[in-house]
């Protein structure tokens, strides 16, 4: 109660945050799950027989050599996994987090593609499935969740394996893949607010779009004869491309709660207002800056005086 009581003048003063972190205790079972070798083993069959299932699934030239590539690349995968990451690699939870959200983002991909391309919906063209595809869902949840050096590995191995799973190696699929991906970390490196994944979404969908516009997937568009074109149709694939981005990065912010509380993973603290006060308080005290000409020399001072 006493504790309580502290604590609420200390966030009347601004020297505590109304948030504190979660604390579970763990059972001596979750704990060897969570370094039990079998139980990575466990994950990587079941991601390959996902894997699998992608491959075979639908009418494609030669399954049976895009399912070795992948496996190829799925070895990769674990061994960059255990070189750069060696403690992702030691927990099964975070092993299941990455090639989870991996084979979901793979599956929806496949989804659509096999949707486009059936023909059964008029709205859903062949040529729209590059549009509506979600690049960048793993990246993003990766590199909010983890650090952005998952989200730069989500980002180059789902665009391998979303390039070789539905036929030939289909390069712009790639390319548009990896630099959405990439554009979705560069923008979440320091996500502090939820409203920021909007803006990593708004990035994202202007760079499907240039990279649509380059590979031929907006148009055709006559410039010579603007008005041959067909805008209205223009405008809604333009429209498709950059609300790609903004769609996944909402379902994104949806979907991180789930994904912090079934992990146990806790982002940083949404309010940096409150930290940078908590800091001024703690770093610059009034005695100290009564006494000197600036902050840079108070906090000079201070620091020296903890030193010695």
């Amino acid at each position: 109660m006493f504790d309580f009581l502290k604590r609420g003048r200390l966030i009347r003063r601004g020297l505590a945050s109304r948030k504190i972190r979660r604390r579970r205790a763990r059972s001596e079972l979750a704990r060897n799950l969570e370094y039990a070798p079998y139980m990575k083993a466990l994950i990587f069959v079941v991601f390959a027989g996902g894997l699998a299932f992608l491959v075979f699934s639908g009418q494609q030239p030669e399954p049976t050599k895009n399912f070795v590539i992948a496996l190829l690349v799925l070895a990769t995968a674990i061994t960059q996994l255990w070189i750069n990451q060696p403690k992702t690699f030691s927990q099964s939870s975070r092993i299941l987090l990455v090639f989870g959200v991996i084979l979901a983002q793979l599956a929806v991909t496949k989804l659509l593609l096999v949707i486009c391309n059936s023909g059964n919906y008029q709205f859903l063209k062949p040529e729209m499935g590059g549009l509506i595809t979600p690049y960048a869902f793993a990246p993003l949840v990766l590199s909010v969740l983890l650090g952005r050096h998952h989200g730069l590995y989500a980002a180059f191995f789902v665009s391998l394996w979303s390039s070789i799973l539905f036929g030939p190696i289909d390069a712009p699929l790639l390319v548009t893949s990896l630099i959405s991906g990439f554009t979705a970390v560069s923008l979440t490196l320091q996500v502090r607010r939820r409203s920021k994944l909007i803006r990593a979404g708004i990035g994202v969908g202007l760079a499907i779009w240039l990279l649509s516009l380059t590979f031929g997937l907006i148009g055709p568009i006559n410039w010579l004869f603007p008005t041959a074109n067909d805008w209205g149709m223009i405008g809604l694939q333009s429209a498709l491309a950059v609300g790609n981005g903004i769609l996944t990065a909402t379902l994104v912010g949806g979907a991180l709660p789930i994904l912090e509380q079934l992990f146990q993973i806790t982002t940083p603290d949404s309010n940096p207002a409150l930290i940078h006060g908590v800091l001024n308080r703690c770093i610059r005290p009034d005695w100290v800056t009564a006494c000197y000409l600036t902050d840079q020399a108070a906090v000079g001072a201070l620091a020296g005086s903890v030193r010695s």
